[in-house]
């Protein structure tokens, strides 16, 4: 580490032990506030956007707080169309687009929104919140819906770069001349999720309702969406990997033949975990390797996948935690460059070792 230096306006040698600490305490807030499920606050939120317009010497804007990132997507949608073409006035415009967006048959047709139309697939029959945008601007809107992303802002879900900001400033001292401005920007962050924005309005989504995570904080839960939000809207994964809602709400009658037409490996990956390998090795074919009679060792087992060159290898073995595991393996162990086609061979790369200094655990825990 080098020479440490802290002025107002320079910050360099790392980082001392105390100055470790506080940056420990530091990310934990900013990760409640990335995770945070409380409503919206109105009184907080709109200060902040004005904020953040005025320095960046805009009007101020008017600012529509919504229910869901779903429906903050197809307001935008409508609003920027309205605007774009002129059929209305602009004030008229941005609140009734957000608005209507916002309530009635949106609000309702959400609840059954556990998808990404807002992102990828806007159609006139995906949700009504995409319904209500129609009908106010047409095909525009759903064009510009599709790309809410341009003028899209985290908010607290981009809590890690607000974090990192902060914490030079309040821990390492630095004292910039743009911190007055990005104090605005800093409030939108604590107070406000998701935003998209328009030189003439802001749409902020509110909080969702709840977040569930893993033991490694991935977003995931085994028996419903990961996230949902108070219309709600939801998202569904699996282990971090966002899954469609029916693998989960409908596991135990989803057909695994669905899972395999996945393109996405991760998410294909995530399915069969999903719905249990049992169910998924009765559709693949599959070839035995090489296979212990000890069922605790396991099974080294080909299978064809959708999209793969050749079959992939696999340890098929009983986990006294969760039953039938099947993990994948290379061909040849990376440690020494031996082929792995025992089950033994397949173990022992597992934990890093070569065939010839392992051996199997006497007990299984």
């Amino acid at each position: 580490m080098g020479r440490i230096i802290r002025t107002k306006s320079k910050a360099e040698g790392g980082i001392t032990t105390a100055e470790k600490a506080r940056m420990d305490k530091h990310a934990d807030l900013w990760i409640s506030r990335a995770l945070r499920t409380e409503p919206i606050e109105p009184g907080k939120i709109v200060p902040a956007i004005e904020g953040i317009y005025a320095a960046a010497n805009l009007k101020n804007p008017r600012v529509i707080i919504v229910p869901s990132p779903l429906v903050m997507a197809f307001a935008y949608g409508a609003s920027a169309a309205i605007l774009h073409t002129g059929k209305k006035s602009k004030t008229y415009a941005a609140t009734r687009a957000a608005t209507y967006a916002a309530t009635g048959a949106a609000t309702r047709a959400a609840t059954d929104a556990a998808t990404d139309a807002a992102t990828y697939a806007a159609t006139r029959a995906a949700t009504g919140a995409s319904i209500a945008c129609y009908d106010m601007a047409g095909e525009l809107g759903l064009a510009c819906a599709r790309r809410w992303w341009d003028n899209m802002q985290g908010g607290n879900m981009w809590a890690g770069y607000d974090g990192y900001l902060t914490a030079c400033r309040d821990i390492l001292g630095l004292e910039l001349s743009c911190h007055n401005a990005y104090a605005h920007w800093e409030q939108a962050a604590i107070h406000g999720g998701f935003r998209v924005m328009h030189e003439d309005f802001c749409i902020v989504s509110d909080f969702p309702e709840f977040i569930h995570m893993d033991a490694e904080n991935r977003p995931h839960c085994e028996d419903g969406p990961s996230h949902r939000w108070r219309d709600g809207w939801s998202l569904y994964h699996w282990h971090g990997v966002k899954v469609p809602g029916e693998w989960i709400e409908n596991r135990e009658t989803i057909d695994p033949a669905e899972i395999l037409k996945t393109e996405n490996v991760e998410e294909r990956a995530a399915g069969a975990a999903i719905i249990g390998w049992p169910r998924m090795l009765d559709v693949l074919k599959s070839k035995t390797i090489d296979k212990d009679e000890n069922p605790d060792h396991g099974e080294l087992i080909e299978l064809t996948l959708p999209g793969l060159d050749r079959p992939g290898r696999f340890l098929k073995a009983e986990c006294p935690r969760n039953g039938i595991i099947v993990e994948g393996v290379p061909y040849e162990s990376d440690i020494d460059g031996s082929p792995i086609n025992t089950v033994l061979a397949a173990q022992a790369w597992r934990v890093g070792e070569t065939p010839k200094s392992f051996e199997f655990p006497p007990v299984r825990t």
